[in-house]
Formats: C-alpha cells, structure tokens, sequence
C-alpha cells in the first residue's frame, strides 16, 4: 500500500495529516453507509509501513533543469524529473526546504521530523536544492535562463494581501502569512517572548492561514477573535481546525467586517467593524455580505494580523503574466499556487 502511494505522491506521510480530503465526499461507499477514510487510512499506512531505502538515480538525459522554489509544486516536479533521469537544481530563497509546508503550516499540525524525512528522500534521488538564495538578489533570473535548458517557476504565492482601509500602514499589522513565517523560522524566539503580540489580538479573515495565526496567536499568550464576514460554514479552513480553534479558546465573530484601523501615535489600538448579513448569491456560489447600517462597533486590540488572501513576489508576477502552465517562452514553466491561487497542499502537488 505504501509503494503505491509513494508511486504518485511525494509527500504521503505529510498528506496523511494535512490533507484536506475532498474525494471523502465523491466516494460511492458513502450512498450505503459512509465514505472510505482516506485520509485516516493514509496515516495509518504511513505511520505503520516499513520504508524503502532510497538511492541516487543516475543523470542519463543532456538537459539540465532550475526550479525556482522548493515548496511542495517545486519539489514535486525536482523529483519526477530526477527520475527521469534529469539533473535538477532547486533553489530556495529561505534558510530550509518545503515552502508553506514548512513556514505557512505550524509545527502542531505538521511535526518537523516528518517533513525533513520526506524532503530528504527527495534529495537522496540525487535532487540538488540551494537555499539562502532568492532570485533577483543572489543570482538573477537571466543568469539561470542562460545556465539551465528549462526553468520551471514554482515560487509560490508568499505575500498577504492587503484589505485596502483606512489606517493600514500602522505600526502592529502583521500579513497572516508573513507571521506565520516569522513564527515558524523564530518559534523559541516568540516562546521566551522576545517577540510580542500583545494581550489582544484580532485575525482577519477565514481561511486555513486565518485560522493557523490565529491558534499560534493564542498559543503566545494573546486573547484571540477571528473577525469574518460570513458564516461559518462559509469559511474556507478545514471544519476539524475551526472546531479545533473555538475549543482552544479562538473566539469566532461571523458576519462581521473591518472597516477602518484606528490607533495611537502610529500604533494599532482598536478596529472599527461593521455588521452584516447576507444576500444573493455572488460568483464564489456564496451569499454575498451585506453592511447593515448603524451597526459598527469598536474592537480594543494591540495586534492584528491579516490573512485575507495572497499574492506572488513582484518579481514573478511580472514573469509569469498571462500564462499558463506553459510560458509563452518554451524554456519556461510554471506551477503551484503561483498559477493557481493559494491552495491546499494536495492541490499544489498536483498544480
């Protein structure tokens, strides 16, 4: 069972907790009794099976391939080409491997030593990945062009979008994904409180990285709400870690939306919010929110943090413009979030 799971999937071990089983719901067992837990049976195959030893594959093709990126699309597609006999160099531009495997998802969700093991096979096929290196700075996108046959673009989408309000150029407004990569790289610097959110902070948005800055968050101490402008069967996050979060002591405000940042000499204290309530259908398939009026309300905090979506670097979001997964030049591919949006973490193996 484990070598046909290995066979497709580079990360099993790692899917078989942070997946976000969608084929549970397609699966036909479920018109008798229930689904088939797949992801639950992916744990335990993983967790139970003797492992095969991996080796080096030989280079017996010509062409040499750069992959930008060593997130779960960029090491997914190093180590099918690997076996296929071509040489691949990966390069990352922070200190370890595995992208948002390793600095979006906390370590309580996903353990270090499972994801270090699986991306140490990856390199055991014979997988070069140079970290501490980001293109446009460390070397530039031309010289790799010139150096490599084929590049192949997985840089991921690493920056949190803005919500576009009054007050957010303030001093305690951290992006969801840019804490979480700060948390993950500094996690002992955050525990001895070194760093410091606050007594009160508020979480903007609903997604998974909503919710994982809100858990972490409250795990350094702070009072925790998650302000979200739908409901809560709206939120994208996986149910199990919404569930996980109220119990932990997250408090959850749905139907609620920011509309401007005030504070104190430059410094966040408070979010004016505004009720809503829902209307027609929008093009997400979801009730659209509507501001009721005279509803607003004032929330003290000392951080916030907004993890509403995310954006790729400057950089490749000029490169990769108006392509798909193939670039308009032949030399050039690309996938992973930066072509499809921020997604799960079977989605991005897949893309």
């Amino acid at each position: 069972a484990y070598k046909v799971l290995i066979k497709s999937n580079p990360f099993p071990v790692i899917c078989g907790r942070v997946c976000d089983y969608q084929c549970q719901s397609k699966c036909r067992r479920g018109t008798v009794d229930e689904p088939v837990a797949i992801k639950n049976l992916k744990r335990f195959i993983t967790d139970n099976a003797s492992r095969p030893e991996i080796s080096s594959i030989p280079v017996t093709r010509k062409e040499k391939i750069g992959i930008i990126g060593a997130g779960p699309a960029g090491l997914t597609a190093a180590r099918g080409l690997t076996r296929r006999g071509y040489k691949v160099v990966v390069w990352e531009e922070l200190p370890e491997p595995g992208g948002m495997l390793r600095y979006g998802i906390p370590a309580y969700r996903l353990p270090r030593d499972i994801l270090v093991k699986e991306i140490e096979e990856i390199k055991n096929l014979g997988v070069e990945i140079k970290c501490n290196i980001r293109v446009g700075r460390d070397i530039s996108f031309e010289e790799i062009k010139k150096r490599f046959d084929y590049v192949f673009l997985a840089p991921g989408v690493s920056k949190s979008q803005k919500m576009g309000i009054e007050g957010e150029n303030m001093q305690g407004i951290l992006g969801g994904i840019e804490f979480l990569r700060d948390f993950n790289l500094h996690e002992k610097t955050w525990l001895r409180k070194e760093k410091r959110l606050g007594e009160r902070v508020a979480v903007i948005g609903g997604g998974n990285s909503a919710v994982d800055a809100a858990r972490c968050a409250l795990r350094l101490g702070a009072k925790v709400n998650i302000i979200y402008r739908r409901r809560k069967e709206d939120m994208p996050a996986f149910l199990e870690e919404i569930k996980a979060a109220e119990e932990e002591g997250v408090k959850i405000e749905c139907l609620v939306s920011p509309l401007k940042i005030i504070g104190v000499e430059g410094r966040v204290k408070g979010l004016v919010c505004q009720k809503m309530k829902l209307g027609e259908f929008d093009q997400s398939g979801r009730k659209k929110p509507i501001p009721i009026q005279g509803s607003e309300f004032t929330l003290n905090i000392d951080t916030l943090i907004i993890a509403i979506g995310q954006r790729p670097d400057e950089l490749f979001e000029k490169i990769i413009k108006e392509v798909k997964l193939q670039t308009i030049n032949s030399k050039l591919f690309a996938g992973g979030d930066i072509m499809s949006g921020p997604s799960t973490v079977v989605k991005a193996i897949a893309a």
